[in-house]
């Protein structure tokens, strides 16, 4: 309602939240299963789990959805009219779009590395006030702190850092809408300072136990990753124009044979709708209600192909580095095991089976 986007809404329920429900009631499920029953019974009672996740894309799931959606979106439009948070230009244009899909790929997989650095941040920040990160001194002082003082000494330091860059406080809207609907020229030092200091500051908001989301800030985060990306790709462009081949000439032939001077990048409002998508697709697993959000946004098809390009290589990209990050956690919780998987695997031959059921049962309980 708030973007005035209600097919993106829906897409949000259905991909995002509906997910997240499905997989805490089938965590809990399968808790049960194995308390109660033993190992042959709960090979038996699996199967009946993908029945009830079955149950969850029935149509007496979608209605409600459909039904709220529709009754949000039509309440928010007779109050606020054509007032929206989030503007955005209506003369997006992109005048190379082939020319420029590598762009947009590469933007992705931008996107996707921020998403996954705000992500593991955060899991950082949350270790840290929770005292089971940072030396020793100060995660036992952390571990021993009240709860209640945790949001003030994050808001403390949110509000410190605030006062240098005022940007990056709320939502960020007041920076995002000149920047999104106007070219408005942002130095690249101040783009990547409020990328990097917005990213931080959410972070830690998060893990003190303030009160907010990672939704808008997905969307601050995406936008100034494509600003970002827009600036370096334009300056980086301009350098190989202005080769001197008699300087470089092997460079300069091989740039040359690319038609970069007949390359004409689409506008910073562009870059930036696209990366705010593309971040919102990597940190939320949520690729078709990012497209779909940016695309009711801006009214504009042409944006369509490149968000959707974008945003699926920002949510493989993501995928992929959190999934290198677990299984590098995983050995190092190998490798501080009090059991030695090196004495396992010298073991007598005839009991290798037995001692995997142990580890599997030790992990289970």
């Amino acid at each position: 309602a708030g973007f005035n986007a209600p097919i993106a809404g829906v897409f949000f329920a259905l991909e995002i939240m509906q997910n997240a429900f499905q997989s805490i009631d089938q965590q809990r499920q399968k808790e049960e299963v194995i308390i109660e029953t033993d190992a042959h019974q709960t090979e038996e009672t699996l199967p009946s789990l993908s029945v009830d996740r079955s149950m969850m894309t029935t149509n007496t799931s979608i209605t409600p959805i459909l039904i709220a959606t529709v009754l949000s979106a039509l309440i928010s439009q007779s109050i606020l009219g054509n007032h929206l948070i989030f503007k955005v230009s209506q003369g997006l244009s992109i005048q190379t779009p082939l020319a420029e899909v590598p762009f947009y790929l590469l933007l992705g997989a931008m996107s996707g590395t921020v998403a996954f650095a705000f992500s593991y941040s955060a899991k950082i920040t949350q270790s840290f006030f929770a005292g089971e990160w940072g030396p020793k001194p100060i995660s036992n002082v952390m571990g021993s702190m009240p709860d209640p003082v945790k949001p003030v000494i994050g808001g403390l330091l949110c509000g410190l850092v605030g006062l240098a860059y005022p940007q990056i406080l709320f939502f960020g809207y007041e920076t995002l809408n000149p920047l999104l609907k106007t070219q408005a020229y942002l130095p690249f030092s101040l783009i990547f300072s409020l990328l990097a200091v917005k990213s931080l500051m959410t972070a830690v908001s998060a893990g003190s136990g303030l009160v907010g989301g990672t939704f808008a800030p997905s969307l601050f985060l995406g936008s100034m990753t494509g600003a970002l990306f827009r600036d370096g790709a334009a300056q980086v462009i301009k350098v190989f124009n202005e080769l001197d081949p008699t300087t470089y000439p092997i460079v300069a032939e091989v740039f040359h044979t690319i038609p970069l001077h007949d390359l004409h990048l689409a506008s910073p409002p562009t870059y930036a709708m696209v990366g705010a998508a593309s971040v919102l697709a990597a940190l939320f697993r949520a690729p078709l209600t990012a497209t779909l959000l940016l695309f009711e946004v801006t009214r504009n098809y042409d944006v369509l192909l490149p968000i959707m390009a974008s945003a699926g290589v920002a949510s493989i990209v993501s995928d992929i580095l959190e999934d290198t990050l677990e299984r590098r956690d995983e050995m190092q919780r190998r490798d501080l095991d009090p059991v030695s998987w090196g004495d396992l695997a010298d073991g007598e031959d005839s009991e290798p089976l037995e001692s995997s059921k142990k580890i599997k049962v030790n992990k289970l309980t």
